[in-house]
């Protein structure tokens, strides 16, 4: 965490708002007014995004459907097609590779981009805005830096189609002032923590602390804070990252209560999974059934193979067997139920599917 990377030139892209903005692609009709995507208007229904008139209520990712509404009641709520998404963002990341070979997907709409010796950062930033803009009808809000750090905060600073250069000589002073809320890696706990011991809001505020007791007070993660807070980052810019595991799963409105309903969820979750990794060539050793009881007690179940397999009719016989042998009562009542295949045959790097 302490190597030099002055001279390194990243981009972090982050699409704005990237569902809801595909699909105001064909309904330019909603334009300038609240949407969202997401599932139908139910009570466990959750927002997968919200564009930015939407947010001036509250109205934000992982939010239920329920509060949404509550919050902005003349909300546009829009299904997903997750397909679409998908096409787009694989396009646009092939632009990203004709400018460099080093580029890390982290989601559909987000991506880091080592540019180093590739000329300027800011102009192929700058030209990458361009083309998405003219190419696709979407805007993209881009930070540039010498780390992934620097380069995703400065990425936020200025969305919707926002564009910020932090300068090496920048880092020191931009860094200060950052919430410590915007820091990779701080999730509600770490925030709530700080609070508690009035350690302050700001980067600023944790650099009085030395590096001792940052790791004192926060573990394994104190360490890579202490740098984080000073602006220090060595971490890569890794290429395209192997698929690990494709599924999906879903919440219902109404909980499920007997298995002929359970597999007819499965079933479906199953032929929607299929297309997915048949465009693949997915061979996988090991599928997991995942259950979440009306009580909210989560529980999983995985069969493993002996050598890879293709076949979704014997997966599916073999999740079946998971759910009536695997000790789950049903009659209590089933809140949500996914599937994942996973541990894939070798092949050439694929870019993970984030798949919800």
């Amino acid at each position: 965490m302490k190597g030099q990377t002055e001279n390194r030139k990243i981009i972090h892209i982050d699409m704005d708002a990237f569902y809801v903005s595909v699909e105001l692609l064909s309904r330019p009709d909603l334009a300038n007014k609240p949407v969202a995507v997401g599932r139908a208007r139910e009570e466990r229904g959750v927002i997968a995004t919200a564009n930015y008139e939407a947010r001036k209520y509250g109205v934000h990712s992982a939010l239920s459907v329920s509060e949404a509404f509550r919050l902005c009641p003349n909300l546009i709520l829009l299904p997903p097609h997750f397909e679409n998404y998908e096409k787009i963002s694989k396009e646009i990341y092939q632009m990203y590779c004709q400018y460099t070979d080093k580029v890390e997907p982290v989601a559909l709409d987000e991506c880091y981009l080592d540019v180093t010796g590739k000329g300027s950062a800011t102009l192929i930033a700058k030209e990458l805005k361009y083309k998405i803009r003219m190419h696709y009808g979407l805007t993209a809000s881009v930070g540039v830096s010498c780390n992934k750090l620097i380069a995703k905060i400065a990425s936020d600073y200025f969305k919707p189609d926002g564009f910020l250069l932090v300068k090496p000589s920048d880092v020191a002073e931009f860094i200060a002032d950052i919430d410590i809320r915007d820091i990779q890696g701080v999730g509600n706990e770490t925030a709530k923590k700080i609070e508690s011991l009035k350690l302050g809001r700001t980067c600023r505020d944790l650099q009085q602390i030395s590096l001792i007791d940052m790791i004192r007070l926060f573990g394994s993660y104190g360490e890579k804070l202490y740098y984080f807070v000073r602006g220090i980052d060595d971490r890569l810019v890794k290429a395209q990252r192997e698929m690990k595991s494709l599924g999906t799963e879903d919440t219902f409105s109404q909980d499920l209560y007997t298995e002929d309903e359970v597999f007819n969820e499965l079933k479906r979750q199953i032929e929607e999974i299929k297309p997915k990794a048949n465009s693949k060539k997915l061979r996988w050793k090991t599928v997991t059934l995942k259950i979440k009881y009306k009580t909210f007690i989560q529980i999983t179940r995985s069969k493993s193979y002996l050598d890879f397999i293709d076949d979704f009719e014997q997966t599916f016989d073999d999740v079946k067997k998971l759910l009536h042998d695997g000790n789950i009562d049903v009659s209590s009542g089933i809140r949500l139920v996914g599937i994942t295949i996973s541990n894939f045959e070798p092949t050439e790097h694929q870019l993970e599917l984030i798949f919800p």
